[in-house]
């Protein structure tokens, strides 16, 4: 059925899924075999077998995690990301203005992470390092450079779970290299190699993609621009993949990695107006323009407005943003849905967070490269068998912890490469007390379990700070009233100083000693 499914797509499309078909069961044992090579090379069966168990065959691998041992079938795994989302940006979890049912059924079926967060960035694009380290479990300092390269040394997590004997798909956006790509994932479709979708190349309209390519080589002339919106594109290749599973199969992992709302921020219709611009409220802690000069005044995403801030400028951008996460939320709904309707979602797994946050107005800011809470935190909601339903936890998560919870929720032991903290399972970590954030050579900051924030500047070559703020979280969580020269706050201010040396040191700062 699903090669006739298939060729009603096109010919092409018919011949990209039976090799599928021919690599779903020589994933979990290597890429390296004579069974892989003819699926590379086309001159695979089409049929239910090929190579090394085809797909209906077996592998110990695959049938230890598809139960077929005895042994209760391991979940599947759902990872839903999106792009430059703000953790407050969820109406479930606070957001009365915005329109969320997707993220708001996770919220009711899972545990929240309300003080979840990304470490930070070593460059402007810091989705780079925070998807890096979501993929490998590697804290911020310990990635190869900005994470832009993932070595094979780093296990990423579908790498972990093929050789656990799960089938592994992407789709959606991949800013890493494609060879990790290619070593993580067995198939995939409409996959975006990039960081956004520039206007010039058709922007979420239009994006420029691949089909999966079973000989890895993905070369310019493949890419092709997508017809429908990028968001769309994603479910698309998602929901028809759940939708042709073969029937027990192994379980899958598969990630979908969206695009919105990262700029252009061009939501299709109904969502271009859905927000009225009028009706957005300001952030509590906008302002025209930093009080300061942090070293990223200027750049690619602060350029997209005039200094200083024109307020109704602003709320147009927020009605912008707005109407991609409402619309981004749809196309979620359609995978989840796409779950639900094979019968698996109450033995799936299902993790969405975002990459990064997002100042859109705050602080005066318009981008991610600092390390305000606006833009370091991130939604994260878990949700599957054994996780506490309509919950939430503060306790201060990663997204260098996903791939050690996931391990935990499926009875894994995590790579020896990773560094993150299970944050539920049986191999549930204890609790840290400190979030430690960076940016560049220019910023660094930590929230503590008293719910106090300390930021450093480096605007010199100097090895210190040339400037710092303070701020009491309790009564002050928009990062409004800057309190490092109160004299009352001083003995605080030198205690928060020491614990980021502290961090600093843990994390293996580069900037240490220079």
């Amino acid at each position: 059925m699903m090669l006739i499914q298939a060729r009603a797509r096109g010919p092409e499309k018919a011949r990209m899924w039976s090799r599928w078909v021919s690599l779903v069961a020589i994933a979990a044992v290597g890429c390296g075999g004579p069974a892989y090579q003819a699926a590379k090379n086309g001159t695979a069966g089409t049929g239910g077998t090929a190579g090394a168990g085809g797909a209906g065959g077996s592998t110990p691998e695959r049938d230890a995690a598809a139960g077929d041992t005895g042994e209760p079938r391991r979940p599947n795994v759902l990872v839903l990301l999106t792009d430059d989302q703000r953790a407050d940006t969820v109406h479930a979890l606070g957001n009365s203005l915005i329109h969320t049912p997707t993220m708001d059924r996770l919220v009711r079926a899972g545990t929240s992470f309300t003080q979840a967060s990304c470490q930070g960035g070593i460059v402007g694009a810091v989705c780079v390092t925070s998807r890096a380290s979501l993929m490998t479990g590697r804290t911020i300092n310990h990635l190869q450079g900005a994470g832009d390269i993932i070595p094979p040394e780093h296990t990423t997590l579908p790498e972990l779970l093929r050789k656990a004997g799960y089938f592994t798909f992407a789709t959606g956006k991949w800013h890493n290299d494609r060879a990790a790509w290619i070593r993580s994932f067995d198939y995939g479709d409409n996959i975006f190699f990039g960081a956004m979708h520039f206007p010039s190349d058709g922007g979420h309209e239009h994006p420029l993609l691949f089909h999966f390519d079973p000989t890895g080589n993905y070369p310019y002339e493949a890419m092709f621009h997508g017809d429908r919106f990028s968001s769309v594109m994603y479910a698309d290749a998602a929901v028809d993949f759940i939708q042709n599973l073969p029937a027990g199969s192994a379980p899958f992992f598969a990630y979908v990695a969206f695009t919105a709302p990262h700029d252009p921020r061009t939501p299709p219709p109904p969502y271009d107006t859905m927000y009225d611009p009028a009706q957005i409220p300001l952030p509590d802690n906008f302002l025209p323009e930093h009080p300061f000069d942090d070293g990223e005044i200027h750049n690619r995403d602060e350029d997209l407005l005039g200094i200083p801030r024109d307020p109704e400028d602003v709320k147009r951008e927020i009605a912008a943003y707005y109407g991609m996460i409402s619309e981004v939320d749809e196309q979620m709904g359609r995978v989840v849905d796409a779950v639900e309707a094979r019968g698996l979602l109450d033995n799936t797994v299902i993790v969405f967070a975002a990459d990064n946050g997002l100042a859109i107005g705050s602080h005066g800011l318009l981008g991610k490269q600092n390390v305000y809470d606006c833009s370091v935190r991130v939604p994260m909601i878990v949700a599957g068998p054994g996780i506490a339903a309509n919950a939430t936890s503060d306790r201060y998560v990663y997204l260098a912890d996903v791939l050690a919870t996931v391990a935990s929720l499926l009875g894994l032991g995590p790579p020896a490469s990773s560094e993150g903290t299970a944050v539920l399972g049986a191999g549930a970590g204890t609790i840290r007390s400190v979030a430690y954030h960076q940016y560049a050579g220019l910023h660094r900051g930590i929230r503590t379990a008293d719910h106090w924030k300390l930021i450093g500047y480096r605007l010199t070559d100097g090895p210190q700070f040339d400037r710092l703020q303070l701020f009491d979280l309790d009564v002050d969580p928009d990062e409004i009233n800057d309190l490092s020269a109160a004299t009352e706050h001083q003995s605080k201010l030198t205690e928060l100083q020491s614990v980021l040396a502290s961090q600093r040191a843990l994390y293996e700062d580069p900037l240490l000693g220079n």
